[in-house]
């Protein structure tokens, strides 16, 4: 210090810093700094690791939501067919082919023809034989193939 403040000596002690062993090497001040790092690493991990927690949670809800959603639509258009089936069902036009089919009824005037194809005693043999021949693999092999 100069002679320009006018100080005591008592004052200029004041002024005056103490160098201690860890202010030489600096290396107390690094160690302040690293475990003031430390720490706000440490609290920055302690307030991420329940955030990512809950957003995978989230993300998890919401794709649980979109299922959901997605086997709803698909139950309502399953169910609008369905009614579209009962209400055909339910109609004089099915109930009248129902009763055609299943019963051979007809309407006043109709004829009904029945075609019946009648097998040569050569093609039911051909038929056996070649059924009683053939090994299990070719025809496995007939049906996917040919």
């Amino acid at each position: 210090m100069t002679n320009n403040y006018k100080l005591s000596p008592t004052e200029k002690l004041n002024y005056v810093q103490k160098a201690g062993p860890e202010d030489v090497s600096g290396s107390g001040n690094f160690f302040k700094k690293f475990s003031l790092t430390f720490v706000l690493l440490v609290v920055l991990l302690l307030i991420l690791i329940p955030y990512f927690e809950k957003l995978e949670k989230q993300r998890s809800l919401e794709d649980e939501i979109r299922r959901a959603e997605e086997e709803i639509s698909r139950h309502e258009i399953k169910s609008l067919e369905l009614k579209n089936l009962v209400s055909y069902l339910e109609s004089d036009q099915a109930i009248e082919e129902r009763a055609r089919i299943n019963f051979g009824l007809q309407k006043e005037g109709e004829k009904v023809v029945v075609i019946k194809r009648e097998f040569s005693d050569e093609e039911v043999l051909a038929a056996n034989n070649e059924s009683l021949e053939t090994s299990h693999f070719k025809k496995w092999y007939n049906y996917f193939f040919k």
